[in-house]
């Protein structure tokens, strides 16, 4: 997984970070906002309606991801940079598996 390779894996908790500051002022989990945000781009600029259907492995999780954070434009715009300003570093895949993936 070069994603979570010692460097990749620094670089890329950068991302995780920006989501958790949001999180914590909103007073909700990092999932609940990454939903969020997926939802306040539905219909904008463009793009289709965007329903999102997160996988979740307990009734709890669930529950969780069901809660309705609401977005201020404000929280909308810093995501956004917080996206924009960190690029993902390592392949999705490696070694066999990405063969798989990439033919």
């Amino acid at each position: 997984m070069p994603r979570f390779q010692p460097g990749a894996f620094e670089s890329n908790l950068k991302l995780v970070h920006g989501v958790e500051e949001v999180a914590a002022r909103k007073g909700c989990t990092p999932g609940q906002i990454a939903i969020a945000w997926v939802k306040a781009h539905s219909g904008k600029d463009g793009l289709p309606t965007i329903i999102p259907i997160p996988g979740a492995t307990t009734e709890e999780r669930i529950e969780e991801n069901m809660k309705d954070v609401e977005l201020s434009e404000e929280d909308t715009k810093q995501l956004d940079e917080v996206v924009k300003s960190c690029t993902v570093q390592g392949d999705r895949y490696g070694g066999p598996l990405a063969k798989l993936m990439w033919g």
